[in-house]
């Protein structure tokens, strides 16, 4: 009572000033400042009634940033019963969502943004039973919908119950869900995935489609094959790339050509996954048939035959054509019946709807090319040339001088006595005899046979037959070659040098001395070896490669002696098979003698 007649007593300004103080919340907090050692006294308003609900707590608590570590919280005020942890990197996309085409699911995060006078922020996620339930605007229908039309449902929705134009919905973060597969992968099953995931992540997830041999073993059986049927274009794998099965929770089914994805890039080729898709892969059905496209294309071969296939899209399929096509004739070569019988027709390429062109199963493709189109002849010059690299050359080639002319000559240092050219390609580099020799036992050769195979060993192969000195030199015009296309020109520095190898006391490398014969090297390197098979010594020409006894050439530069080793004796074995040889011829005798009496 002596409290209310105090409250009396005060003036009428006073009472005022009471009620307004009671009217504002006031919040209070007291912090101490442990660096400093001073206290704070702070009062702030509370929060606006809009952004709170009746919840029975009379302190607003703006989201507080204290996640764990790698997310983060929506920014703004929220009531905490809706907080959400949202990752700090957004999810990897292939570019922006579109609203028309994305279907909401079951996980869904979506956001509702109220700016202008009256802010708010509503998040909330797509729960199990497609529902999306949005406080303070209501619950929808979400599962299964277009984006665009849940969006404009909210939209609608939020703008009845806020005055304010500054409304928008957002796609916060996509939903999880799984999906199966099955058939000719290598691990079948059930996998999570993203609502941005296609169907070859699905693929990829199972190790990929299945052979029934391993990479290793199905290229080596394929390389096998191409040898004994001479084929140019590898054979189908055993699973199907162009008639997939997705089938969907609602019994519907799509079918899915990933060959268009795989070579074309098209995005028809690797669908989007739905929540509970089913991804079949079957095995290659051969008795659709196949379609062969050969020639002037970039992945020449056989494709599954899919139904509905024209000429555009089996084009598409094999890399399109290259520059060098001719699209005025086009062949297309089609069976008449069920035996061998077909007939061709042609189709230009040019004309309107050409490509439109529908084929069969089993039809075959021919792309004709142009003859020698932008073909690329050149040769390639090496070492001692002021300009080395590659120079173009005509279809019937350039002659040695000219190439050397264009390249700028030799340096100073320019060994023409060592320059070689090698000739890399042309049906005379195949020896037949040979290869054969090569699949032969050395006992099975006869000796002209093993000389023969032993010189093409030691031979360089490809190697043209040029005196670079006598061109150059002496102007022998008979050594100017022409030289093709792959050609190479090797022009290496004057070497100074040779080796002493084998046994020799101090096998190595000792500089050339003009006029000096084997035994002055042999003598540098420390003379022979005790088990030194002295007689056997052999010169290996730098230039030849030739192995030649050091009495029948001139030391070189580049040259190279060699010194073999003595083959060990066993004397044992030359005891014991004398003593067999007497002990049979001492029977022999015996068996003579005992019968002429």
């Amino acid at each position: 009572m002596k409290v209310a007649k105090r409250f009396r007593r005060l003036p009428r300004t006073g009472y005022l000033l009471w009620i307004t103080l009671f009217c504002l919340q006031i919040c209070s907090t007291i912090s101490t400042d442990r660096n400093e050692g001073i206290i704070r006294f702070e009062v702030s308003l509370g929060a606006p009634a809009f952004a709170q609900e009746e919840t029975g707590e009379e302190e607003y608590r703006p989201l507080e940033s204290t996640p764990e570590i790698g997310t983060q919280p929506l920014e703004g005020p929220l009531h905490p019963l809706l907080r959400e942890e949202l990752p700090i990197e957004g999810q990897p996309l292939e570019g922006t969502i579109d609203p028309a085409t994305y279907k909401l699911g079951p996980g869904d995060l979506l956001a509702v943004y109220i700016m202008g006078e009256v802010e708010d922020q509503i998040l909330a996620r797509v729960g199990a039973d497609g529902v999306l339930r949005l406080r303070t605007l209501g619950i929808f229908n979400a599962g299964g919908r277009y984006y665009s039309d849940v969006r404009e449902e909210v939209l609608n929705s939020a703008k009845d119950r806020y005055r304010t134009n500054e409304i928008e919905l957002s796609l916060v973060q996509l939903r999880n869900f799984k999906a199966s597969v099955g058939g000719m992968v290598w691990a079948p099953g059930t996998y999570n995935l993203t609502a941005t995931d296609r169907a070859v992540t699905l693929i990829s997830r199972a190790g990929g489609f299945y052979n029934p041999l391993s990479p290793e073993e199905e290229e080596k059986e394929e390389e096998e094959k191409r040898e004994e049927e001479k084929t140019l274009t590898p054979e189908l794998p055993k699973y199907s790339a162009r008639n997939l099965k997705l089938i969907h929770r609602d019994g519907s089914i799509d079918i899915v050509d990933m060959l268009l994805f795989l070579r074309a890039g098209l995005p028809e080729g690797n669908p989007y996954l739905e929540d509970g898709d089913f991804l079949l892969i079957p095995p290659l059905d051969t008795n659709k048939g196949v379609i062969g496209v050969y020639g002037a294309v970039n992945y020449e071969g056989v494709m599954e035959y899919r139904e509905g296939d024209n000429l555009g899209r089996a084009l598409l399929l094999a890399g399109d054509l290259t520059p060098d096509a001719i699209r005025d004739s086009v062949q297309i070569t089609r069976f008449a019946g069920e035996k061998d019988e077909y007939f061709t027709f042609i189709v230009n390429l040019n004309d309107e709807n050409a490509l439109e062109t529908p084929l069969c199963p089993d039809d075959r493709v021919f792309v004709r090319s142009k003859q020698d189109y932008h073909t690329r002849y050149q040769v390639e010059v090496r070492g001692e040339v002021m300009e080395p690299g590659f120079y173009p050359v005509g279809k019937m080639g350039s002659t040695v001088q000219e190439i050397i002319q264009r390249a700028g000559g030799f340096t100073p240092w320019a060994s023409l006595k060592e320059a070689t050219i090698t000739r890399r390609l042309g049906k005379e580099l195949l020896d037949p005899e040979y290869e054969r020799l090569r699949k032969t036992s050395v006992a099975d050769m006869r000796e002209l046979e093993y000389d023969y195979y032993r010189t093409k060993t030691r031979e360089i192969e490809g190697q043209i037959s040029v005196d670079f000195e006598a061109l150059f030199l002496r102007g022998d015009s008979t050594q100017n070659v022409q030289l093709r296309d792959g050609d190479l020109i090797e022009v290496p520095p004057i070497t100074k040098s040779i080796r002493v190898i084998g046994q020799v006391n101090k096998p190595g490398i000792q500089d050339f001395e003009e006029g000096k014969d084997y035994k002055y090297y042999i003598e540098r390197a420390g003379g022979y070896a005790w088990n030194a098979r002295t007689g056997k010594a052999r010169v290996i020409k730098g230039i030849t490669g030739k192995w030649v006894k050091p009495t029948k050439t001139i030391i070189e530069a580049g040259d190279t002696i060699f010194i073999p080793e003595k083959p060990e004796v066993d004397y044992w074995k030359i005891f014991t098979d004398g003593l067999l040889v007497v002990t049979q011829l001492a029977t022999l005798y015996i068996v003579i003698n005992a019968a002429s009496k």
